[in-house]
Protein backbone atom coordinates (compact mmCIF):
# COMPACT_ATOMS: atom_id res chain seq x y z
CA UNK A 1 0.00 0.00 0.00
CA UNK A 2 1.52 3.91 -1.11
CA UNK A 3 1.96 5.87 1.65
CA UNK A 4 -0.80 8.28 0.30
CA UNK A 5 -3.46 5.41 0.47
CA UNK A 6 -2.66 4.87 4.30
CA UNK A 7 -2.92 8.42 4.93
CA UNK A 8 -6.22 8.34 3.51
CA UNK A 9 -7.45 5.53 5.70
CA UNK A 10 -5.93 7.55 8.62
CA UNK A 11 -7.91 10.51 7.69
CA UNK A 12 -11.27 8.49 7.44
CA UNK A 13 -10.68 6.87 10.80
CA UNK A 14 -9.71 10.20 12.67
CA UNK A 15 -13.04 11.86 11.07
CA UNK A 16 -14.86 8.49 12.48
CA UNK A 17 -13.96 10.12 16.26
CA UNK A 18 -16.57 12.10 17.34
CA UNK A 19 -15.80 15.26 19.97
CA UNK A 20 -18.93 14.65 22.04
CA UNK A 21 -18.37 17.89 23.51
CA UNK A 22 -18.84 19.70 19.94
CA UNK A 23 -20.67 16.94 18.24
CA UNK A 24 -17.54 17.24 15.25
CA UNK A 25 -15.36 14.39 13.96
CA UNK A 26 -11.38 15.30 15.77
CA UNK A 27 -9.70 18.04 13.97
CA UNK A 28 -6.06 16.94 13.33
CA UNK A 29 -4.85 19.36 16.59
CA UNK A 30 -6.45 16.69 18.64
CA UNK A 31 -5.34 13.64 16.92
CA UNK A 32 -1.91 15.12 17.68
CA UNK A 33 -2.87 15.68 21.41
CA UNK A 34 -4.21 12.23 21.61
CA UNK A 35 -1.09 10.48 20.33
CA UNK A 36 1.51 13.05 21.98
CA UNK A 37 2.31 13.54 17.48
CA UNK A 38 2.66 17.24 16.68
CA UNK A 39 -0.14 18.59 14.36
CA UNK A 40 2.82 18.38 11.68
CA UNK A 41 3.63 15.33 11.46
CA UNK A 42 -0.38 14.42 11.96
CA UNK A 43 -0.67 16.36 8.82
CA UNK A 44 2.57 14.98 6.70
CA UNK A 45 0.89 11.55 7.45
CA UNK A 46 -2.29 11.80 6.21
CA UNK A 47 -1.31 13.36 2.81
CA UNK A 48 1.55 10.06 2.14
CA UNK A 49 4.47 12.16 3.00
CA UNK A 50 5.57 10.61 6.12
CA UNK A 51 8.07 7.97 4.68
CA UNK A 52 9.19 6.69 8.73
CA UNK A 53 6.11 4.88 10.39
CA UNK A 54 7.78 3.61 13.37
CA UNK A 55 6.54 1.63 15.91
CA UNK A 56 5.38 4.26 18.57
CA UNK A 57 3.58 6.25 16.02
CA UNK A 58 1.70 3.33 15.04
CA UNK A 59 0.46 2.47 18.63
CA UNK A 60 -0.36 5.70 19.54
CA UNK A 61 -2.96 5.81 16.35
CA UNK A 62 -3.70 2.12 16.83
CA UNK A 63 -4.63 3.58 20.37
CA UNK A 64 -6.52 6.85 19.78
CA UNK A 65 -8.96 5.21 17.27
CA UNK A 66 -9.59 2.76 19.63
CA UNK A 67 -8.49 -0.30 17.50
CA UNK A 68 -9.46 -4.28 18.16
CA UNK A 69 -6.64 -7.18 17.65
CA UNK A 70 -7.93 -7.86 13.92
CA UNK A 71 -8.12 -4.22 13.63
CA UNK A 72 -4.68 -3.66 14.76
CA UNK A 73 -3.25 -6.43 12.79
CA UNK A 74 -4.54 -4.66 9.66
CA UNK A 75 -3.78 -1.67 10.43
CA UNK A 76 -0.14 -2.19 11.14
CA UNK A 77 0.14 -4.63 8.18
CA UNK A 78 -0.82 -1.66 5.85
CA UNK A 79 1.68 0.38 7.07
CA UNK A 80 4.19 -1.87 6.39
CA UNK A 81 3.55 -3.09 2.84
CA UNK A 82 5.12 -1.03 0.29
CA UNK A 83 2.60 -1.60 -2.66
CA UNK A 84 0.38 -4.62 -1.88
CA UNK A 85 -1.24 -4.93 -5.37
CA UNK A 86 2.64 -5.37 -7.15
CA UNK A 87 4.25 -7.46 -4.43
CA UNK A 88 1.14 -9.71 -2.81
CA UNK A 89 -1.63 -9.42 -5.42
CA UNK A 90 -0.22 -9.23 -8.79
CA UNK A 91 0.55 -13.36 -9.12
CA UNK A 92 -3.16 -14.09 -7.91
CA UNK A 93 -4.95 -15.68 -10.79
CA UNK A 94 -8.45 -13.92 -9.54
CA UNK A 95 -10.88 -15.60 -11.25
CA UNK A 96 -9.53 -19.16 -10.76
CA UNK A 97 -9.91 -18.29 -7.05
CA UNK A 98 -13.37 -17.21 -7.68
CA UNK A 99 -14.14 -20.17 -9.32
CA UNK A 100 -12.93 -22.25 -6.77
CA UNK A 101 -14.38 -20.14 -3.74
CA UNK A 102 -18.00 -20.52 -6.08
CA UNK A 103 -18.07 -23.78 -6.59
CA UNK A 104 -17.27 -24.49 -2.70
CA UNK A 105 -20.42 -21.90 -1.95
CA UNK A 106 -22.15 -24.40 -4.36
CA UNK A 107 -21.55 -27.73 -3.20
CA UNK A 108 -21.20 -27.39 1.04
CA UNK A 109 -23.56 -29.19 2.76
CA UNK A 110 -24.57 -26.87 5.10
CA UNK A 111 -26.03 -22.99 5.15
CA UNK A 112 -23.08 -20.80 3.72
CA UNK A 113 -22.79 -17.29 2.51
CA UNK A 114 -19.99 -15.82 0.10
CA UNK A 115 -18.85 -11.76 1.25
CA UNK A 116 -16.55 -9.18 -0.12
CA UNK A 117 -14.48 -6.56 1.73
CA UNK A 118 -17.73 -4.29 2.22
CA UNK A 119 -19.71 -7.38 3.32
CA UNK A 120 -21.41 -6.80 0.27
CA UNK A 121 -23.00 -10.60 -0.12
CA UNK A 122 -21.80 -11.85 -3.34
CA UNK A 123 -23.44 -15.31 -3.42
CA UNK A 124 -25.45 -17.43 -1.00
CA UNK A 125 -26.62 -21.18 -1.44
CA UNK A 126 -30.51 -22.31 -0.88
CA UNK A 127 -29.48 -24.03 2.45
CA UNK A 128 -29.02 -20.47 3.78
CA UNK A 129 -31.70 -18.80 2.19
CA UNK A 130 -33.72 -22.65 3.90
CA UNK A 131 -32.34 -21.57 7.05
CA UNK A 132 -33.43 -17.68 7.53
CA UNK A 133 -36.62 -18.66 5.28
CA UNK A 134 -35.50 -15.66 2.90
CA UNK A 135 -36.89 -16.07 -1.02
CA UNK A 136 -35.67 -14.36 -3.65
CA UNK A 137 -38.60 -11.23 -4.01
CA UNK A 138 -36.83 -10.61 -0.23
CA UNK A 139 -33.71 -10.95 -2.31
CA UNK A 140 -34.67 -8.51 -5.28
CA UNK A 141 -35.47 -6.24 -2.46
CA UNK A 142 -32.58 -5.62 -1.07
CA UNK A 143 -30.27 -5.67 -4.13
CA UNK A 144 -32.36 -2.27 -5.08
CA UNK A 145 -31.90 -0.53 -1.28
CA UNK A 146 -29.06 2.74 -0.97
CA UNK A 147 -26.79 -0.59 1.28
CA UNK A 148 -27.18 -3.11 -1.65
CA UNK A 149 -27.37 -7.07 -0.70
CA UNK A 150 -25.42 -6.29 2.64
CA UNK A 151 -24.80 -8.92 5.34
CA UNK A 152 -24.64 -5.78 8.12
CA UNK A 153 -27.81 -4.06 6.57
CA UNK A 154 -29.50 -7.59 6.32
CA UNK A 155 -28.84 -8.22 9.86
CA UNK A 156 -29.84 -4.32 11.07
CA UNK A 157 -33.16 -3.73 9.06
CA UNK A 158 -35.73 -3.95 11.89
CA UNK A 159 -38.46 -5.09 10.57
CA UNK A 160 -36.48 -7.78 8.40
CA UNK A 161 -36.97 -11.37 8.10
CA UNK A 162 -33.38 -11.84 8.75
CA UNK A 163 -34.32 -10.27 12.35
CA UNK A 164 -37.55 -11.86 13.34
CA UNK A 165 -35.48 -15.58 12.54
CA UNK A 166 -33.22 -15.36 15.13
CA UNK A 167 -34.88 -14.13 17.66
CA UNK A 168 -32.87 -13.80 21.17
CA UNK A 169 -29.57 -14.54 19.37
CA UNK A 170 -29.79 -11.69 17.07
CA UNK A 171 -27.81 -9.38 19.25
CA UNK A 172 -24.70 -11.13 19.85
CA UNK A 173 -24.81 -12.48 16.76
CA UNK A 174 -25.08 -8.28 15.19
CA UNK A 175 -22.19 -7.31 17.18
CA UNK A 176 -19.96 -10.16 15.96
CA UNK A 177 -20.38 -9.49 12.17
CA UNK A 178 -20.36 -5.88 13.05
CA UNK A 179 -16.96 -6.34 14.43
CA UNK A 180 -16.14 -8.40 11.74
CA UNK A 181 -17.02 -5.41 9.30
CA UNK A 182 -14.61 -3.30 10.63
CA UNK A 183 -11.80 -5.47 10.48
CA UNK A 184 -12.61 -6.38 6.77
CA UNK A 185 -13.58 -2.89 5.89
CA UNK A 186 -10.00 -1.08 7.37
CA UNK A 187 -8.42 -0.72 4.24
CA UNK A 188 -11.08 0.72 2.36
CA UNK A 189 -12.32 3.40 5.38
CA UNK A 190 -11.63 6.06 2.74
CA UNK A 191 -13.49 4.74 -0.38
CA UNK A 192 -17.01 6.16 -1.62
CA UNK A 193 -18.16 2.81 -1.37
CA UNK A 194 -17.60 2.45 2.72
CA UNK A 195 -18.98 5.86 3.07
CA UNK A 196 -21.65 5.38 1.23
CA UNK A 197 -22.98 2.15 3.16
CA UNK A 198 -21.36 3.39 6.51
CA UNK A 199 -24.27 6.61 6.20
CA UNK A 200 -26.91 3.98 4.87
CA UNK A 201 -26.62 1.70 7.89
CA UNK A 202 -26.94 4.94 10.52
CA UNK A 203 -30.14 5.04 9.82
CA UNK A 204 -30.73 1.47 11.53
CA UNK A 205 -31.35 2.45 15.31
CA UNK A 206 -29.10 -0.12 16.41
CA UNK A 207 -25.71 0.46 14.48
CA UNK A 208 -24.34 2.53 16.45
CA UNK A 209 -24.67 0.73 19.58
CA UNK A 210 -23.06 -2.04 17.94
CA UNK A 211 -20.37 -0.20 16.44
CA UNK A 212 -19.49 1.36 19.61
CA UNK A 213 -19.52 -2.35 21.59
CA UNK A 214 -17.64 -3.71 19.32
CA UNK A 215 -14.30 -2.34 20.40
CA UNK A 216 -14.84 -1.77 24.17
CA UNK A 217 -11.77 -2.48 26.21
CA UNK A 218 -11.38 -5.92 26.50
CA UNK A 219 -14.13 -6.94 23.80
CA UNK A 220 -12.71 -8.53 21.01
CA UNK A 221 -15.20 -11.78 19.68
CA UNK A 222 -14.13 -11.77 16.26
CA UNK A 223 -10.66 -13.25 17.34
CA UNK A 224 -12.65 -15.67 19.08
CA UNK A 225 -14.96 -19.10 17.77
CA UNK A 226 -18.42 -17.60 16.74
CA UNK A 227 -20.77 -20.31 18.26
CA UNK A 228 -24.29 -19.37 18.91
CA UNK A 229 -27.27 -21.95 20.52
CA UNK A 230 -30.64 -20.10 20.38
CA UNK A 231 -34.20 -20.65 19.66
CA UNK A 232 -34.89 -20.11 15.78
CA UNK A 233 -38.05 -18.46 14.85
CA UNK A 234 -38.79 -21.26 12.50
CA UNK A 235 -36.59 -24.22 13.37
CA UNK A 236 -36.46 -24.19 17.18
CA UNK A 237 -33.35 -24.85 19.36
CA UNK A 238 -30.04 -24.69 16.79
CA UNK A 239 -26.52 -24.55 17.67
CA UNK A 240 -23.80 -24.16 15.05
CA UNK A 241 -20.49 -22.06 14.77
CA UNK A 242 -19.62 -19.84 11.53
CA UNK A 243 -16.45 -20.37 10.18
CA UNK A 244 -15.01 -18.17 7.87
CA UNK A 245 -12.35 -18.62 5.18
CA UNK A 246 -10.42 -15.88 3.86
CA UNK A 247 -9.18 -15.87 0.24
CA UNK A 248 -6.89 -13.02 -1.42
CA UNK A 249 -7.54 -12.14 -4.58
CA UNK A 250 -6.43 -9.60 -7.31
CA UNK A 251 -9.75 -7.95 -6.25
CA UNK A 252 -9.91 -7.84 -2.56
CA UNK A 253 -10.67 -10.85 -0.47
CA UNK A 254 -13.32 -13.40 -0.63
CA UNK A 255 -15.08 -14.19 2.99
CA UNK A 256 -16.67 -17.75 2.69
CA UNK A 257 -18.98 -18.00 6.07
CA UNK A 258 -20.45 -21.90 6.51
CA UNK A 259 -22.41 -22.81 9.38
CA UNK A 260 -21.37 -25.84 11.10
CA UNK A 261 -23.44 -27.47 13.34
CA UNK A 262 -22.66 -28.19 16.75
CA UNK A 263 -25.45 -30.86 17.82
CA UNK A 264 -27.53 -33.54 16.32
CA UNK A 265 -30.71 -32.07 16.04
CA UNK A 266 -29.28 -28.94 14.00
CA UNK A 267 -26.92 -31.74 11.97
CA UNK A 268 -30.33 -33.07 11.22
CA UNK A 269 -31.46 -30.03 10.18
CA UNK A 270 -28.78 -28.90 7.82
CA UNK A 271 -28.79 -32.27 6.16
CA UNK A 272 -32.39 -31.65 5.24
CA UNK A 273 -31.45 -28.30 3.96
CA UNK A 274 -28.41 -29.86 2.07
CA UNK A 275 -30.45 -32.23 0.17
CA UNK A 276 -32.95 -29.79 -1.24
CA UNK A 277 -30.63 -27.27 -2.39
CA UNK A 278 -29.75 -26.11 -5.87
CA UNK A 279 -26.92 -24.12 -7.42
CA UNK A 280 -25.32 -20.61 -5.48
CA UNK A 281 -27.65 -17.66 -6.00
CA UNK A 282 -25.42 -14.83 -7.53
CA UNK A 283 -26.27 -11.29 -5.48
CA UNK A 284 -23.69 -8.57 -5.69
CA UNK A 285 -21.78 -8.50 -8.16
CA UNK A 286 -17.81 -9.50 -8.50
CA UNK A 287 -15.29 -7.72 -8.37
CA UNK A 288 -17.47 -5.74 -6.67
CA UNK A 289 -16.73 -2.04 -9.01
CA UNK A 290 -15.28 -0.03 -5.56
CA UNK A 291 -12.27 -2.90 -5.19
CA UNK A 292 -11.04 -2.05 -9.03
Amino acid sequence: MEHKAFGQIVTALRKEQIDFASGHSWSQHRLADETGLTVRIVGKIERGEQARLDREILEGLAQAFQLTSFERREFFAMASEVTDAGLVRAALGSEEVFRQVWALLDSVCAPAFLMDPFADIVGVNRALLDFHDLNLAQLKAARETVAGANNIAFLLAPDGRLRQMLGRGWRPIALANVQQWRAMTLRYRHTERFQQLFSALSAYPDFYGLWADSHEDGYDDYSRLRSYSYLHGAHGPVRYTVFTNTSLSGYGELYLSTFVPQDRVTTVLFQEMAGRSGQALSLAPWPNPSLG
